[in-house]
């Protein structure tokens, strides 16, 4: 016996109509009655209502009726998968929109510190107002503040860096111990040659980002070497500013 006839029994049983059926289980009579043909079987949750209005269990009920018990159980199944996604999704969404509202945050903080020492924003349309600019005794700092939730940057934590200019030197100050220094001949007439290279706090030579011959290793060693006090200084003043600007107050 399969479920159609399960209920048509109970129906029965009951003295019930379809009509009657139907509203209490707050469905069509055509519902029910497709039901009772077999053309269609109730959902899971309609099982179990029906299992309560009849006062008795799910085992008796869908008993002999294996292609229902396969399709409750595919159902139930499939239920439970969705349940889980669900709450996959659920914690992903909320994971996303509060570490969002942090960057937002953190953003406003950097933006107001900034304000707060003196810097100004970089009025080259190319900056789109998100550069900044601060000239402090004889040395030129430059900064650009990512905009929280940017495309392609949605959940990337900002990182501030600050160029420090002074002459014909400039730097890049990364983050704490992150250093480059940029060699151009367009900034220094008196070298042949451009390169970026990552130095130390005290400016001494680590490594190239691009693959360099032994001779202009050693340009590149005797230049930083030769002007070592003053990238010393320009990366002491860097770390300084970038300091004031990610600082929590």
């Amino acid at each position: 016996m399969n479920i159609g006839d399960r209920i048509k029994e109970q129906r029965l049983y009951k003295s019930w109509t379809q009509e009657q059926l139907a509203h209490f289980l707050n469905v069509s009579r055509s519902t029910v009655s497709s039901w009772e043909v077999g053309r269609n079987y109730p959902d899971l949750e309609t099982i179990v209502a029906i299992s309560d209005l009849f006062e008795i269990s799910l085992d008796k009920l869908l008993r002999e009726d294996s292609i229902m018990v396969r399709e409750t159980s595919k159902k139930a199944k499939h239920f439970k998968l969705y349940k889980i996604a669900f709450v996959i999704l659920s914690i992903i969404v909320v994971s996303y929109i509060g570490y969002n509202q942090k960057l937002k945050h953190d953003e406003t903080i950097y933006r107001a510190n900034l304000q707060s020492n003196g810097w100004k924003l970089d009025t080259n349309p190319a900056s789109g107002g998100n550069a900044y600019e601060l000239y402090q005794n004889g040395t030129k700092y430059w900064t650009y503040i990512l905009p929280a939730g940017f495309i392609g940057f949605p959940l990337s934590e900002q990182k501030i860096d600050v160029i420090v200019k002074k002459g014909k030197l400039t730097v890049d100050v990364h983050g704490r111990d992150t250093f480059e220094v940029i060699l151009s001949e367009s900034n220094d007439s008196d070298i042949t040659f451009s390169a970026k290279v990552i130095v130390d706090q005290e400016g001494h030579f680590l490594s190239s980002e691009d693959k360099i011959s032994g001779r202009k290793k050693a340009q590149i060693k005797k230049y930083l070497l030769y002007y070592q006090n003053d990238y010393k200084q320009m990366i002491h003043n860097g770390m300084l500013q970038r300091k004031r600007i990610i600082t929590r107050h």
